[in-house]
């Protein structure tokens, strides 16, 4: 018999045929914004957008979602491609609110000093809005670094192919960002000391 015959038989018992690629079809609007509002809303969060522009800020990133979800094609990670919309609209809300950063560092200075008898979820609350104060004295390009190794966790090389910069520079910008985010929690932790 031969070998043509053989590899005929083969199909027509239903052996596997190399098949055209299916096309990638991006998902509806519906169905990301249901699976990942609350990722996007984390991450602008994280990014130094204040509270009181949350959910406008949400509301910007998923009008551009919905605009250019048909162009994603699927070649990397959607939650990689919602995080690089979310920090350039994050941008925009940071310009805005950098003129605030004085402010807010006064009130925190004002702010009087933790006593011993506080209950642990108002510390934690300390915390967190001292954290955001010295992420809002960062400049954009150590924040989104910071933001993206510290609180969203990605490795070096994910950080570099989201913000489109060489893999040293992120390591650059990572290690002058702790340093000035060490600083500045220092320094805001000095002015809310209670006199002598």
């Amino acid at each position: 018999m031969a070998a043509g015959t053989l590899g005929n038989r083969a199909e027509a018992k239903g052996a596997p045929m190399s098949a055209a690629p299916v096309p990638f079809a991006p998902p509806s609007i519906a169905a990301v914004y249901e699976e990942h509002f609350r990722y996007v809303w984390r991450c602008l969060r994280s990014l130094g957008v204040r509270e009181a522009s949350l959910d406008d800020a949400l509301q910007d990133v998923f009008l551009v979602v919905q605009r250019r979800l048909p162009e994603f094609d699927g070649q990397g990670e959607l939650r990689t491609w919602l995080y690089a919309i979310a920090l350039r609209v994050a941008h925009k809300y940071w310009s805005r609110a950098h003129k605030d950063s004085a402010r807010q560092t006064e009130e925190l200075a004002e702010s009087p000093a933790p006593s011993a008898d506080l209950e642990q979820g108002a510390e934690q609350k300390q915390r967190l809005e001292l954290a955001r104060a010295a992420l809002s004295a960062l400049d954009d390009d150590k924040r989104t670094v910071f933001v993206l190794a510290r609180i969203e966790q990605m490795s070096a090389p994910e950080i570099a192919e989201v913000l489109g910069i060489p893999l040293n520079t992120v390591y650059s910008r990572l290690r002058a960002a702790r340093e000035a985010f060490e600083t500045e929690v220092r320094r805001l932790q000095s002015l809310r000391r209670p006199p002598p």
